[in-house]
């Protein structure tokens, strides 16, 4: 290749014209990460856009052997939910992998703007994931990376499934590390074994909890912490964490983060099948009548009744106004104190701190309390599943219906 086409790499967003492998010219770089580098790029062959992405220059010779047979095994992969990969090899000592080019947007940005997202729209997504790592899975290939910066929701509002093969590649000692995401791998990962279509499913049911809580299962939690908290607390849990999701939602994704892999969903159509039901099922969105119903002709009850509500508010309020004329009061006479409101303060908050999270939960309830949130403390020590911290502290006063936060050191069973 003509050393004149070539300059150094820039970095943030900087445009380069570098030719890579005499074909792809290299136009801006999108994303980087332990792996490498992914850059939009144009096919000067075929005369289109594609991704390029460009392996670490630290990898070494056995891995990028197992990263170019996995880029062709990931080739094989056809399927509308996957970023389909176009070509693999190498230019001056560096492994490259040719990939589709997708206008969109990964998941973990869509997150970060909206937060969460109703449960039909997660559900959905999530569907279009699971079809993907089907096809995958038919094919004989597993992602091993499933996680929302992995997947492109496209301005058609198609799910795309990008990197597949690239975490499968670090078989190797140590090189986990390298590749993998530990807030979605799945505790079996953790503890050394190869990756199965279970773990991908584990990951596909991290990701549908970060779809429906708005942020990461034990966001708050560290690295170590986290993969601790995987072998042996027990699975996330919605409840608590956001309002309005059935019951069945968060059974169908505590079934998909199970921590024996035999428990969990037989294929990631079945976990993604039996989201959307319980998705449906829980949803109080109803479909609205249309402009020809609204205009139906002749008189109706529901119309009748709201006229007759509307005459009966008019007299209470005229005989309201004629008490006062006359000089009246309310009952209780002038000193009379007003009848509480409903947000006033219910009262000082209990301590729960020592208790564990099945013995704090009556009582903060009991107490006033509409909602107790819990999330397991970074680094506390103590009797397992006790709580360690609580938000509003004891004593202090609180509105009614409000939400508690307590804090507990992580342990199995914890969960109320």
């Amino acid at each position: 290749m003509p050393t004149d086409d070539r300059r150094a790499a820039t970095t943030g967003d900087e445009e380069r014209t570098e030719l890579l492998a005499e074909r792809y010219r290299m136009l801006q770089r999108i994303d980087a990460g332990g792996a490498g580098e992914v850059w939009r790029a144009r096919d000067e062959r075929l005369g289109r856009e594609v991704a390029v992405k460009l392996l670490g220059t630290d990898a070494d010779e056995a891995f990028r052997e197992r990263f170019a047979d996995e880029a062709r095994r990931a080739a094989q992969v056809s399927h509308p939910n996957v970023v389909t990969v176009f070509d693999e090899g190498r230019d001056d000592g560096r492994s490259f992998m040719v990939m589709e080019y997708v206008r969109g947007r990964t998941l973990r940005d869509i997150v970060a703007e909206r937060g969460a997202l109703p449960a039909y729209e997660a559900a959905r997504i999530v569907a279009q994931v699971a079809a993907a790592l089907d096809a995958a899975h038919e094919a004989g290939v597993i992602h091993c990376d499933v996680k929302p910066a992995n997947v492109i929701v496209d301005d058609h509002g198609r799910a795309k499934l990008a990197d597949f093969g690239i975490a499968r590649a670090a078989r190797g000692p140590g090189e986990h590390e390298l590749i993998g995401t530990a807030r979605y791998i799945a505790p079996e990962r953790v503890l050394g074994d190869p990756p199965t279509e279970q773990s991908d499913i584990y990951s596909l049911g991290l990701v549908a909890y970060e779809l429906l809580a708005g942020r990461p299962a034990y966001a708050e939690l560290e690295t170590d912490d986290l993969l601790r908290l995987r072998l042996d607390g027990p699975p996330p849990t919605l409840r608590g964490r956001r309002a309005g999701v059935s019951d069945e939602v968060d059974r169908v994704i505590g079934r998909a983060l199970a921590r024996d892999p035999r428990a969990r969903y037989a294929s990631a159509g079945q976990f993604a099948r039996a989201l959307t039901q319980a998705a449906d099922r829980g949803d109080a969105t109803s479909v609205l009548p249309g402009p020809k119903a609204l205009r139906r002709s002749g008189p109706r009850i529901d119309t009748t009744l709201a006229l007759l509500a509307v005459i009966a508010v008019l007299v209470g309020t005229l005989a309201v106004f004629a008490v006062f004329q006359s000089g009246g009061l309310p009952t209780g006479g002038p000193n009379a104190s007003p009848a509480p409101s409903a947000s006033a303060a219910a009262g000082r908050t209990p301590n729960v701190v020592g208790k564990t999270l099945k013995e704090a939960r009556p009582v903060l309830i009991g107490a006033g309390f509409g909602l107790m949130e819990y999330s397991p403390e970074s680094g506390a020590n103590g009797r397992p599943c006790s709580i360690v911290r609580q938000v509003p502290a004891a004593d202090a006063s609180f509105q009614r219906g409000a939400t508690a936060q307590v804090f507990y050191v992580a342990g199995r069973d914890c969960i109320p």
